[in-house]
């Protein structure tokens, strides 16, 4: 681990930008660290891992060095996040289209015992004359402390930011721990049986899943967690198998899991496939450190974020909402709304 002051790190941000060389900026949750990997050339034992939605695009960031910066006081930055406007909510327009494919699917799937959910998603696109991405990392690290936040760049993808509640694996030597996190809310609503299903849905995924494996599994009670204005049932899920897998392997058969999908997963995936209408990109993909070539990963669901488009000044924001039989057309849509409302009120842009 390499310590780094801020004007160094702008100036390795800036080199990597014009030398067309991928780069990634991330806050794990809780912690006061922010870490950057710099492309190499040749491959490293330490890189960042990130994966389409589809599994079709995979990139590596290779790092030889692993730079760090310590988080300043959020007072003293508060020169950074204050004196610009963003212009919010105001730019989201309604969408006949989902809220039709919504009602589409709560149909299906109560007409088919075997469906049980699916998670369909939406982009939405917001025309900026100026985005300010270094100031709008900023705001997510200290409006969300409890998130992984993220800015990427890759020549081939852009630029990508976000703030992820998620956890996908954190994975060391025997033990593997994930979280269940399904069924959402937003300030002043109360929790309903859609939701306790929903999530109870991903739980019975993961305990089913680990059952092909020798080892001890640990389901812990379910929590909230609270990322601003939205609320999450959360439930931590610890597994110890009794000899190291291969966690890539085990990553590729786990994904994607019904936080982003749906169950059971091949009717779910099919029926985004066919009905969802747009390329989902690394939005609901994987992305995380992979430490000492795969003997530490911590990977995230990549949620609650952005594809800022610089030639085309434009982002294009994504969101998604679990559908069950007992959902209602009006509150998944509106649970999309939120969603774009809660990482759109971060953004630092004119």
């Amino acid at each position: 681990m390499v310590k780094i002051n801020v004007i160094n790190l702008y100036k390795k941000i800036i080199e990597n930008y014009w030398n067309n060389r991928s780069f990634v900026l991330f806050k794990k949750p809780f912690e006061k660290k922010i870490y950057f990997f710099s492309q190499e050339s040749k491959k490293e034992n330490n890189f960042f891992l990130i994966v389409s939605f589809n599994q079709n695009y995979t990139i590596r960031i290779y790092t030889k060095k692993i730079y760090s910066i310590n988080i300043e006081n959020p007072k003293k930055m508060d020169h950074f996040i204050s004196p610009l406007q963003n212009r919010g909510s105001s730019l989201l327009i309604y969408s006949n289209k989902y809220k039709n494919l919504i009602e589409k699917a709560i149909e299906t799937i109560k007409k088919n015992r075997d469906f049980e959910k699916v998670v369909l998603s939406r982009c939405i696109k917001i025309p900026f004359h100026n985005f300010y991405l270094k100031k709008t990392f900023q705001k997510l690290i200290y409006s969300y402390p409890n998130a992984f936040i993220t800015l990427w760049y890759d020549f081939n993808h852009g630029f990508w930011i976000g703030a992820s509640p998620e956890l996908l694996v954190k994975c060391n030597e025997k033990e593997l721990k994930t979280v269940a996190l399904a069924g959402t809310i937003w300030d002043h609503y109360r929790w309903t049986k859609k939701e306790v299903e929903e999530h109870n849905i991903v739980i019975k995924y993961f305990v089913n899943f680990f059952k092909k494996f020798p080892g001890n599994l640990c389901v812990e009670k379910t929590r909230i967690l609270n990322i601003g204005h939205l609320h999450h049932l959360e439930t931590p899920i610890s597994f110890s198998f009794f000899e190291k897998p291969n966690y890539f392997k085990i990553l590729d058969d786990m994904s994607p899991t019904p936080s982003v999908c749906g169950f059971p997963k091949n009717n779910s995936l099919d029926y985004i496939q066919k009905y969802e209408g747009y390329q989902r990109n690394f939005y609901t993909g994987y992305f995380g450190p992979v430490y000492d070539g795969g003997g530490r990963i911590e990977l995230y669901l990549n949620l609650r974020c952005a594809k800022i488009k610089m030639d085309k000044k434009e982002i294009v924001l994504y969101a998604g909402s679990g559908i069950t039989k007992d959902s209602e057309a009006n509150k998944e849509y509106v649970e999309t709304e939120n969603k774009f409302k809660n990482i759109l009120s971060q953004f630092i842009f004119d």
